[in-house]
């Protein structure tokens, strides 16, 4: 483990340092318990935190030269722009002014690794970034770990140099090294970043891969590479080189990196990589009605939701700040809406009132945030499992006789409008409005 991120380990115990009574109000850890789990982290970072030199890793464009395609994939996915991404920014300097700098390298490392590994973060600013540092999670990134030390919070072991490492180890380049490390074909390689856990109180910011690890998908390995490094749900194989001068492969993986990040991609300027994430949206649930009207004219609607393509909970990831929620709307024979849930206010808000499928935290105060850095305990938790199904029951007066149809659609945000209305007061820039996705929907008619 000499290249384990111990750097990060290092800012765990600035945390704890900083956040003694932070971590004693909490119930997730116990105060009997802080000074045990505080033992076990200043044990791991006896040694002097292992820094590489600014340069230990290449920019992203010495890879582009032979391996063209691959970059010019990598280069629209949101790995690639980790760092730069506008509506990232706000918040993580947001969280370095109200914790002092503590979430500096816990966020920071994952969003800009070679940054914190070779010592140019902090400051958080990112004022001291070489041009790879500003590249994200970039090829010589990937392509240097050679093992995963840790489950969590960016554990990836860093070897850079030569020897580039990759999931078949059978290439020949005059530039580099290549060696097969097998790391690169399990789910904990994308597990490492996609686990976060709050260092001082324990919970589970992000719970991606101990989610995926435990259910259905996991057990039969089913692994994040066969879903996220696909160009599109249904494409199982993408003939090609990866290098100009490389082998013909029957499969190679997309360094796109799909995800639901829909509205970013297309606010930078990717309408081809938006789409691919609106089509893993529209892949990953089915809405399905069951609907009866009493004697007295109730309609009583039941709208299951199905999580039937991804791999996890869906929304995942960073779902304090994603939201998901159902749309109910009631029409009558002449198109006269009668009933609404879950629209959208003319300042681009959602109905407060909508069902929503999504995870809050509780903070010291024991109110529910989206901010990670207060994060106590988990104060709101709905979303769907894996192969599971959530159910919600409405019941509607309709006005009087006649027929009726109803529609149901499961909608989708990476963000929240009410975040980006927050980052314009606090900044002063304007953000475009968050542009909602339908991910299913489902219809029925009925009469009264």
């Amino acid at each position: 483990m000499k290249y384990l991120n111990l750097t990060l380990l290092a800012a765990f115990v600035c945390v704890f340092i900083i956040d003694v009574e932070f971590l004693h109000a909490s119930s997730v850890i116990a105060p009997a318990d802080v000074a045990s789990v505080a033992a076990v982290v200043v044990d791991t970072v006896t040694d002097k935190p292992r820094l590489f030199e600014p340069g230990a890793f290449e920019d992203p464009k010495v890879c582009s030269t032979c391996h063209r395609d691959i970059y010019n994939e990598w280069s629209k996915s949101m790995h690639a722009n980790a760092w730069t991404d506008k509506w990232y920014q706000p918040d993580y300097l947001l969280a370095h002014q109200q914790t002092d700098g503590a979430t500096d390298l816990l966020c920071g490392a994952c969003h800009a690794p070679i940054a914190a590994r070779t010592g140019l973060l902090p400051p958080a600013d990112g004022s001291k970034f070489d041009a790879a540092s500003r590249r994200g999670i970039s090829c010589d990134f990937c392509h240097t770990v050679s093992g995963v030390g840790q489950m969590f919070n960016m554990g990836h072991i860093s070897d850079p140099g030569e020897v580039k490492r990759g999931p078949r180890g059978d290439g020949r380049s005059l530039y580099h090294e290549v060696k097969y490390t097998g790391v690169h074909t399990k789910a904990e390689f994308c597990g490492s970043c996609h686990m976060v856990i709050h260092p001082a109180t324990g919970v589970h910011i992000i719970d991606t891969w101990d989610d995926w690890k435990n259910n259905d998908y996991g057990k039969k390995g089913i692994r994040c590479q066969d879903c996220h490094m696909t160009p599109t749900p249904g494409v199982s194989k993408k003939p090609g080189r990866a290098a100009l001068m490389g082998k013909e492969r029957d499969n190679l993986a997309f360094h796109g990196f799909v995800g639901g990040s829909s509205y970013v991609q297309d606010e930078i300027g990717n309408p081809k990589q938006a789409e691919l994430s609106r089509e893993f949206l529209r892949a990953a649930a089915e809405v399905k009605l069951a609907e009866k009207v009493t004697d007295d004219g109730t309609l009583e609607l039941i709208v299951d939701v199905h999580n039937v393509g991804a791999g996890h909970k869906i929304p995942t990831g960073t779902t304090y700040i994603r939201i998901m929620w159902l749309q109910v709307e009631v029409k009558d024979s002449t198109g006269q809406l009668v009933y609404s849930s879950g629209h959208i206010d003319d300042k681009n808000h959602v109905d407060s009132n909508a069902v929503f499928f999504r995870l809050l935290f509780r903070d010291a105060g024991g109110n529910l945030t989206g901010k990670s850095w207060q994060a106590h305990g988990i104060g709101y938790d709905r979303r769907i499992p894996a192969k599971g199904m959530d159910r919600e029951v409405y019941r509607i007066p309709l006005p009087g006789k006649g027929d009726y149809q109803v529609t149901s659609r499961l909608m989708y945000r990476s963000m929240t409008q009410n975040s980006l209305d927050v980052i314009t007061e606090r900044t002063g820039e304007v953000l475009p409005p968050v542009v909602s996705v339908e991910m299913a929907a489902a219809r029925t008619n009925v009469k009264f």
